[in-house]
C-alpha cells in the first residue's frame, strides 16, 4: 500500500507565517491567550558548580551534586536572597509578605528523589514533548515505581504549595501550583509542565530569540515534532496548531530532573538534555 501523502504547507502569509533562512516555515497562532501562571524570566548567568559527591550504588558509582537536590537557606547571620514579587506566587492570587516569609523560613527543602537531578542518570524515562502518561521510573536509578500512589506524593520535603521552574533555553518561568492537594505533587509537576510547554509561541517571542541560528533550531524542532505524526490528518493538525513553547527547547526534551537554586525553596532549575 502506498504511504499517505503528507499535505504541503500553504504559501506563507504575512499574518500567520514566518519563513527562515533554513527554508523551514513556522506557523503561529495569533491572538493566543497566555496563562496567568507563566511569567517572563530574564536570563541568568550560570553559577559556578558546587562540590561534587560520589555515591556508591549497586554495580556502579554515581556522581552527583548534593546541593542540586536540597535547598538550604543562608545562615541566620546572612541576609536571605532577595526575591522579586513574582518569585513566590500564591496558589490563589497575588503574593503577600506572610506567604513569602513562610516559605523563606521553612529551612532546608529537598526535592523528591524521583524528580531529583543527577548529571549522569535521569530519574525517570520521560520526554517532555509527550504526554505525562508516557513517563516511567528509571529502574536503573530509582527504587520507586511511578504509579498513582507515587504520583500523589509531595514533590518536596517538606511539602510546599508552589514550585517555580526555569530553564536557560526558555524565556519564561513555569509556575507549578498545588491542584488536588494542599501541596505540589509529583503529578502536578509532570502534568503542568506538559501543559506549559504546549502553550503556543508567539511571533514576537520567536523573533526575540538571540540569533538566526537559534531561530532555525526552533523551527527545525517544530518541523521534527510535526513529522512524528502517524497519519496525514495528525500531521496537518500539528502544523495547524503552529509553534509551541516546547519547540524553543530545540530538541532537548529528555527530563533530567530538578536542581535547586539560591533564590528560595520554591525556585528550581528544570534540567533537560
Amino acid at each position: 500500500m502506498d504511504r499517505p501523502i503528507l499535505p504541503i504547507l500553504p504559501s506563507p502569509t504575512p499574518s500567520g507565517f514566518h519563513t527562515l533562512h533554513s527554508s523551514h516555515t513556522v506557523l503561529f497562532l495569533d491572538n493566543c491567550t497566555t496563562r496567568p501562571a507563566i511569567l517572563e524570566l530574564p536570563r541568568r548567568t550560570p553559577s559556578p558548580p558546587p562540590n561534587i559527591q560520589t555515591i556508591t550504588m549497586p554495580g556502579k558509582h554515581v556522581r552527583f551534586n548534593e546541593e542540586n537536590i536540597l535547598y538550604s537557606p543562608a545562615p541566620s547571620s546572612t541576609p536571605s536572597p532577595s526575591l522579586s514579587e513574582s518569585s513566590l506566587p500564591s496558589s490563589s492570587g497575588p503574593n503577600t509578605p506572610p506567604q513569602r516569609e513562610l516559605l523563606m523560613n521553612l529551612g532546608p527543602v529537598a526535592i523528591h528523589p524521583i524528580l531529583a537531578y543527577h548529571p549522569y542518570i535521569f530519574p525517570i524515562n520521560y520526554d517532555v514533548s509527550y504526554t505525562p502518561n508516557t513517563a516511567a521510573a528509571n529502574i536503573k536509578a530509582s527504587p520507586f515505581v511511578l504509579d498513582s500512589y507515587c504520583l500523589s506524593q509531595p514533590a518536596t520535603n517538606p511539602p510546599i504549595p508552589v514550585l517555580s521552574l526555569q530553564n536557560d533555553l526558555l524565556p519564561w518561568r513555569c509556575e507549578i501550583r498545588a491542584s488536588t492537594r494542599p501541596f505540589v505533587t509529583i503529578e502536578d509537576v509532570l502534568s503542568q509542565l506538559y501543559r506549559f510547554l504546549r502553550v503556543p509561541g508567539t511571533r514576537e517571542e520567536f523573533k526575540a530569540a538571540p540569533s538566526q541560528h537559534v531561530r532555525d533550531a526552533i523551527a527545525g524542532a517544530y518541523h521534527n515534532r510535526c513529522m512524528r505524526a502517524t497519519s496525514a490528518e495528525e500531521y496537518a493538525e500539528e502544523q495547524r496548531k503552529g509553534l509551541k513553547r516546547v519547540d524553543f527547547l530545540t530538541g532537548r526534551t529528555t527530563f533530567m530532573g530538578l536542581s535547586s537554586t539560591k533564590l528560595g525553596p520554591d525556585a528550581w532549575v528544570l534540567n533537560l538534555q
